[in-house]
């Protein structure tokens, strides 16, 4: 970016409430906001946790008025938002909880809009189509990866479609994040290992997006180095606190970096995979990163050398070009410490020709792609998923 030509901007509209033990703060978060009834949307794996029960008595010690919802499906569907939506105004509520990973805060954030603009949501799909803000969100996440804490965007399936349906506004924002770390200590170590890579994916497309500026650049390289450090020590142990606070940290940044520095082809592929084949979010965005990276290399080989650094890789006294090539390996090297599978076959998935097309095609024409450092092509797409068959 050349700062005497080009412009950018930047904001952050969620008031973050970081630390240990911060969800005891929550009572007095609603009474500050004159919230008088609070739906709370969850999921079952948090209910069978215990932290459901933690947080409950948090809300009873703070005589906070409250609704539940234990419902919500690890991909949310918008037949699950229209079902929250429903409970939301029976009960009377005023503003929502969304505690859980980024299923139950997308959840709640669809519910938001659904609340105060009528019709299909899918009216809404796309950049800045919400006309009205809804009920105010506080975010409380379980796991370090999506970044929902912090974003301006929604991703609902269309079951009928068999599609991630992507909803993008400022009034998506959750009023309140509060990080709590201790939150991160009862999450499996499978899902501590694939939403550490979903945030990782975050740091690093937002770090070589088209669409990069300086601060996002910043927070990228940040989250980058955290996770690189503190990502295998977390799933190792989810009870070491150091770790769990600073891959909270890292999933947050990394969340704030993509919300202006944006994602591309990673997350353009994985959102298909994942509408039409229930593959997780984070375990496809895993699955595409190490061959998306090396596909991008020549784009800007400095700014891979420079990941490759964070990742602990020895760079020196190498060529640019060997030196970007150590990125992926680094990738490659900590996916397979995690023990996440890194192709398709892995996880009994075969795709024929024809539904490869389609998943390219639907990534191509999801617009992330636009963002994407290095020109892709439909054809393209297809030769990056033929690689991860």
């Amino acid at each position: 970016m050349n700062l005497l030509t080009d412009s950018f901007e930047f904001g952050l509209h969620t008031q973050i409430h970081f630390g240990v033990d911060r969800i005891q703060e929550l009572p007095s978060i609603i009474k500050k906001y004159n919230y008088q009834k609070i739906l709370v949307c969850t999921d079952k794996g948090i209910v069978d946790s215990g932290t459901l029960d933690r947080l409950e008595s948090v809300l009873k010690s703070g005589e906070v008025n409250y609704e539940l919802f234990t419902e919500v499906e690890p991909d949310p569907t918008l037949r699950v938002v229209k079902k929250v939506e429903e409970l939301f105004i029976m009960k009377n509520c005023d503003a929502l909880i969304g505690l859980g990973g980024g299923s139950s805060i997308d959840t709640a954030k669809g519910v938001s809009v659904a609340v105060a603009n009528p019709g299909d949501l899918s009216l809404f799909e796309g950049k800045n189509q919400i006309p009205n803000r809804g009920p105010d969100i506080i975010a409380i996440p379980t796991t370090a990866g999506t970044g929902s804490e912090v974003t301006h965007a929604t991703v609902l399936k269309d079951e009928k479609r068999k599609y991630k349906m992507g909803i993008v506004s400022e009034h998506l924002h959750p009023k309140v994040a509060i990080l709590d770390p201790r939150l991160l200590t009862t999450l499996p170590k499978g899902s501590s290992a694939i939403t550490g890579m979903d945030a990782l994916s975050h740091a690093i497309e937002s770090y070589t997006s088209n669409q990069a500026q300086p601060i996002t650049e910043a927070l990228g390289l940040h989250a980058i180095e955290l996770i690189g450090k503190w990502l295998r020590p977390f799933v190792a142990d989810r009870s070491n606190l150091e770790a769990a606070s600073n891959m909270m940290l890292a999933s947050t940044i990394a969340g704030i970096a993509f919300i202006w520095g944006r994602i591309a082809a990673v997350h353009a592929l994985s959102h298909p995979l994942g509408g039409r084949y229930k593959i997780a979010h984070g375990l496809a965005n895993s699955i595409m990163l190490p061959v998306v990276m090396k596909y991008n290399l020549s784009s800007d080989f400095e700014k891979f050398k420079n990941i490759a650094a964070l990742l602990g890789e020895n760079v020196h006294d190498l060529s640019l070009r060997s030196a970007a090539e150590k990125s992926v390996k680094a990738v490659e090297e900590l996916i397979s410490d995690l023990e996440i599978p890194t192709t398709l076959k892995d996880i009994n998935i075969e795709l024929s020709e024809e539904e490869i097309q389609v998943v390219a095609q639907e990534a191509f024409d999801s617009g992330m792609t636009n963002a994407n450092p290095k020109k892709v092509s439909v054809k393209d797409l297809v030769s990056i998923i033929n690689s991860i068959k």
